[in-house]
């Protein structure tokens, strides 16, 4: 699995060029990696995309004004759901009770392990010939967390992948993304999740 030892920089709240905390997110990823159980399940579906959302072929609507901006001109879409597994939890956990430094950055590698394999599973994908447009999840923009639960009814992440969903919405592991992705002929139109994010303060935020 792909380690970008500057995304998890970026996690930390550090310089790319911070020598001492670089050795750390390596010494934690070493501590990490063997305990990967990353599963996925991606699935396509074409929509309709209007300026109040988007449509699915099944009926199942998501509503989101920002969303809509984001899938504009899309006539499909996959959606995603992916986790590292539930021993990650547990590593984290054990490093923080160790060390609340490698906890810290266990928290960080973590995070970017589950955005690299992501990643990863967006460039294997078989688009037909079309571009993808970047990953949009519940909780960005205007798009509510409660469509979550869409999601999980659509994917039936429980079973499929081992994700489940706490009355907060909160998923457990905690390692885990569910997202939509996009399909369209070229990828104008894409908005970056960080320039509709109203949380300007964001230590995590990509110019």
């Amino acid at each position: 699995m792909r380690y970008d030892r500057a995304e998890a920089l970026r996690y930390m709240g550090t310089r790319k060029d911070d020598i001492d905390a670089g050795v750390l997110a390596d010494m934690v990823y070493l501590k990490l990696r063997n305990e990967v159980q990353a599963r996925y399940i991606l699935q396509r579906y074409s929509c309709n995309v209007d300026e109040g959302g988007i449509t699915l072929e099944c009926g199942m609507r998501f509503i989101s004004k920002d969303i809509a901006r984001h899938l504009r001109g899309c006539g499909a879409l996959f959606i995603l759901a992916a986790t590292l597994g539930s021993r990650i939890d547990t590593a984290i956990r054990r490093l923080t009770m160790q060390s609340v430094a490698e906890g810290a950055a266990a928290q960080a590698v973590a995070a970017a392990l589950i955005e690299g394999y992501c990643d990863e599973i967006q460039e294997k994908a078989e688009t037909g010939g079309l571009k993808q447009r970047s990953r949009f999840s519940p909780g960005y923009g205007d798009w509510s967390i409660v469509e979550q639960k869409k999601i999980f009814e659509l994917l039936n992440c429980p079973k499929k992948v081992g994700i489940t969903l706490t009355e907060g919405l909160m998923m457990v592991p905690s390692k885990s993304v569910t997202a939509v992705i996009g399909l369209a002929e070229d990828s104008g139109g894409t908005v970056s999740k960080c320039s509709i994010c109203v949380n300007n303060d964001c230590a995590y935020r990509k110019e």
